[in-house]
């Protein structure tokens, strides 16, 4: 497994734990559901679904939108449980993500 895919399955691992708790917390639904959905995204990503390179695009993408998203909750609310410190993990996933070089994927993703 590439240092890619961990960092990419370890904020998987975060957003859905974050979705969990949500509803547990709070009750929300749209937090469980949103997070498992986008997770599984994510995950189709890890695996490679969409070629190598298409994925880790695609990864890159989800997860800087995702950054936009919190980083506006973030904002709005001033609050930083949930939005702040997920706006953290999306920001620190999208520096690591945009760290690994494409043109060194050889034969496998």
């Amino acid at each position: 497994m590439a240092n890619f895919d961990i960092v990419l399955w370890g904020f998987i691992v975060v957003l859905l734990t974050g979705g969990l708790v949500g509803y547990f917390k709070a009750g929300s639904r749209v937090s469980l559901l949103t997070s498992g959905l986008i997770a599984v995204l994510l995950a189709f990503a890890a695996l490679g679904f969409f070629g190598a390179t298409t994925s880790r695009s695609v990864a890159r993408f989800m997860v800087g939108c995702l950054f936009c998203l919190f980083g506006c909750r973030w904002w709005v609310s001033r609050k930083f449980m949930p939005s702040g410190l997920m706006a953290l993990a999306a920001l620190a996933t999208s520096g690591l993500l945009a760290g690994f070089d494409d043109h060194l994927l050889g034969n496998g993703f």
